[in-house]
């Protein structure tokens, strides 16, 4: 069996999306437990948040670097066998997970979010090209919003599925049940995909049938250095990145500890904190992916394969975006006294902030060649998460316990392990103040995407100066061939 209508493929692709991030999602869902976990097996109490943070450090930096590798890869081996390959390695290490909590070892722990990153490199690898590649030309960056919408749902459902399983029947359950639901995608990974859609880039074709396909022919082996520095001398991908790593930072802050944070700001209880704090991020997920990639879709009807123009449009939607994003965030910490207020910032700025996943991936496809987007897609991760992920829930991790000495987690032999009390009524401002630098780094991608602006809107208007010139050119020669015929 064989899928070939690429619109079931995708939506398998968006499904095996959602069950990753909702792996992402199980270790924040249930802080308590997790911190609990931590000062038990370790005894340092005093550094819990930091271990936390270095769970998603380690998970991400093994992520990073294995995307710059199958990015790679991929221009020259089946990318689907490769995704199918790191998904089985991800199973695996899911297990290994879950076994921690039985052995009580944070460094299986560890291992096991390290394996994690390796297995779903390649996946997210292969999903942007195949998109770009074979979607509609007229949806294109729509289906980038859908997948991108794909992430929000796993993610949220993370959040909820972390907290329901570790209430009831133990996290390290939650671990087991995500490996043992993957294994149908794997297999489908493994034997439905059609070689049009598996094929290496260097195995493309010339031949009419597969004229989307040839678009993606390289030139001969170039060594890994050397395909690396011909991305990075692009100014328009690094200037994107840049800016992707600086959102980055934010996201993952929110990801790591935002449960922690609403719990100890007393915005949200135990309780619910986690389903509502999932089904904001679902909804705003949901929402603002597809609007974004909708609304560049719109903007470039009618001139689909004017890449120029569409690049131009995806650079100037991501500093509109951006800016309102960081705008509306910085005023939510004004409004935590007022819990419904500042939940309705913060999902005004998580919409804004989704609406700029599938026109950030635009800028990244179109700033180098076909041959390269794979490898572009893995560098640009390796960038995002080096300066973004990586080094954001060590150091929230870090400031959470300096400012928030009092938000650790009492267990106690025969009761439910509980926030310690003092966190609301002692840290309020500590709290306040890690929302305040989460949300202010933002800045920073408002300032690297408006070079990226500036460098797309240059990209362009000397593209339509080329053609202008041209067509000039073109017009006096037909006019000085009609004067010598009139001769």
């Amino acid at each position: 069996m064989q899928i070939h209508a690429v619109k079931r493929l995708f939506f398998l692709l968006c499904l095996v999306n959602i069950l990753v991030y909702i792996n992402r999602g199980i270790i924040p869902g249930a802080p308590i437990q997790f911190q609990a976990f931590i000062e038990q097996g370790s005894g340092d109490v005093d550094h819990v948040n930091m271990y936390i943070g270095v769970l998603a450090a380690v998970f991400i930096a093994a992520y990073s670097l294995a995307m710059c590798v199958f990015g790679y890869l991929a221009m020259r081996h089946r990318p689907f066998v490769l995704a199918a390959t790191g998904l089985s390695l991800w199973m695996i290490a899911l297990a290994i997970c879950g076994l921690a909590k039985p052995l009580k070892s944070y460094g299986l722990l560890a291992v096991g979010r390290v394996l994690c990153g390796i297995g779903e490199a390649p996946f997210q690898v292969v999903l942007p090209i195949f998109i770009n590649n074979f979607a509609p030309l007229e949806k294109r960056t729509l289906w980038l919003g859908l997948f991108g919408g794909a992430i929000s749902v796993g993610t949220a459902l993370g959040f909820s599925y972390g907290s329901l399983l570790a209430k009831y029947v133990g996290w390290d359950w939650g671990f087991y049940i995500a490996a043992a639901a993957m294994c149908p995608f794997v297999w489908l990974c493994f034997r439905a995909i059609p070689d049009l859609y598996n094929a290496p880039l260097d195995d493309a074709t010339d031949d009419v049938s597969f004229r989307r396909l040839s678009s993606l022919a390289v030139a001969p082996t170039v060594s890994f250095l050397g395909e690396t520095w011909a991305i990075l001398r692009s100014p328009l991908f690094l200037t994107a990145s840049l800016g992707w790593a600086a959102y980055s930072f934010t996201i993952i802050s929110l990801a790591t500890f935002g449960p922690a944070i609403l719990i100890g700001l007393d915005i949200l209880n135990e309780d619910s904190c986690a389903t509502v704090f999932g089904a904001i991020t679902v909804v705003a997920g949901m929402c603002g992916s597809p609007l974004g990639g909708y609304f560049v879709d719109l903007q470039c009807r009618a001139r689909e394969d004017d890449h120029g123009y569409r690049l131009y449009v995806a650079a100037r939607q991501l500093l509109v975006l951006i800016t309102a994003a960081t705008l509306v965030a910085l005023g939510s910490v004004l409004c935590t006294n007022v819990p419904a207020l500042f939940l309705t910032c913060i999902f005004v700025a998580l919409v804004l902030l989704f609406m700029t996943t599938s026109p950030f991936t635009v800028v990244v496809l179109l700033s180098v060649t076909r041959a390269r987007q794979g490898f572009a897609i893995g560098l640009s991760t390796l960038i995002l998460h080096a300066l973004g992920d990586v080094p954001s829930p060590i150091i929230l991790g870090y400031l959470k316990d300096q400012w928030a000495p009092h938000c650790n987690s009492i267990v106690e032999i025969g009761r439910p392990d509980r926030l310690n009390p003092d966190c609301a009524k002692l840290d309020h401002d500590g709290l306040r103040n890690l929302l305040w630098l989460a949300f202010a780094w933002l800045g920073l991608a408002v300032l690297t995407w408006s070079a990226a602006f500036i460098l797309a809107r240059d990209k362009q208007n000397h593209a339509q100066e080329s053609k202008t010139n041209l067509a000039t050119e073109a017009v006096q020669s037909l006019s000085l061939d009609s004067q010598r015929y009139s001769l």
